[in-house]
């Protein structure tokens, strides 16, 4: 009898694919371009319903918008009157130049606030749908424009109450606070894929850099008797994305326009960065949302 040998078991071979390319620095920049033109009309739809949202149950309704930013200088220019807060020497009439600066310093955070969270607040949708996540995650700057209409509204008749008249380059406002925006999306694009891990993240962050404030001529001007105060002032670029568009507005001018240039690019770098790094950790977020 003949015992026939076992017959070997065949081979597994094992095939490994990527899940897709990595993009590079410039891709995520071409990328981000190419989806926020494909989703531009979701984009503005939810505009429109969470603008109209947002104000229809207040008493004030659209009111408050003018009310608010007046309303939060109030505490500044009281202690400024009775002496409390020495802002410092200045050409501008004091509750010009902190409305200004506040109003400002508010478009930042609102920006990196509502981009660190866009995703978060629109879970339903990144979940559910195609819609690109970045477009999902910048959304909420739409309110943005409308805020700086206003403002500029509110600023002009500021103006005319102190007797002053709007310097002619008013009208390059929304050109000038374009590098402080695209700073606050940069940073908020870094935070809207850490804080789908770790919620306190963004919260955490937006409470320190608040404190960024006080170390900004926002409500007072960089005339410091310290010396290492005036130096951390000095290389701080939000001193320069907040006073070249106040100096322009009210006088025409920017006091120093290499600081402003130097601090445009930086936002420029920080907004490329957030970007790219959104792109390298955007899918493994709807795991964690």
């Amino acid at each position: 009898m003949t015992v026939e040998p076992a017959s070997k078991p065949a081979k597994v071979v094992r095939t490994y694919e990527a899940l897709g390319d990595v993009p590079g620095p410039v891709d995520s920049v071409v990328l981000a371009a190419r989806e926020l033109v494909w989703s531009r009309h979701v984009l503005w739809h939810l505009f429109r319903r969470d603008f109209v949202a947002g104000f229809r149950q207040k008493l004030l309704g659209y009111v408050w918008i003018v009310l608010a930013p007046l309303l939060a200088i109030a505490s500044f220019v009281f202690m400024q009157l009775t002496g409390i807060l020495n802002p410092g020497n200045m050409e501008i009439p004091y509750p010009i130049y902190v409305y200004v600066g506040t109003t400002i310093w508010g478009i930042f955070v609102t920006a990196l606030s509502v981009v660190s969270n866009g995703l978060i607040a629109n879970t339903d949708l990144v979940m559910r749908t195609n819609i690109p996540k970045i477009g999902l995650a910048v959304t909420g700057l739409a309110t943005l424009c409308y805020n700086l209409l206003v403002n500029l509204l509110v600023f002009i008749l500021l103006l005319f109450v102190f007797g002053r008249v709007p310097s002619a380059w008013v009208i390059l406002y929304p050109l000038t606070v374009l590098p402080i925006i695209a700073l606050g999306v940069g940073i908020g694009l870094m935070l809207s894929v850490v804080g789908a891990v770790a919620r306190d993240v963004t919260g955490m962050f937006v409470t320190l850099i608040n404190l960024v404030m006080y170390v900004t001529p926002v409500v007072y001007t960089a005339q410091f008797a310290n010396p290492a105060l005036q130096k951390v002032v000095f290389w701080n670029p939000l001193t320069y994305l907040v006073d070249a568009p106040r100096s322009i507005m009210v006088l025409g001018t920017v006091p120093y326009w290499p600081g402003y240039l130097a601090a445009t690019l930086f936002s420029g770098i920080v907004l490329w960065m957030g970007v790219h790094a959104f792109y390298l950790i955007k899918d493994k977020v709807t795991e964690r949302l």
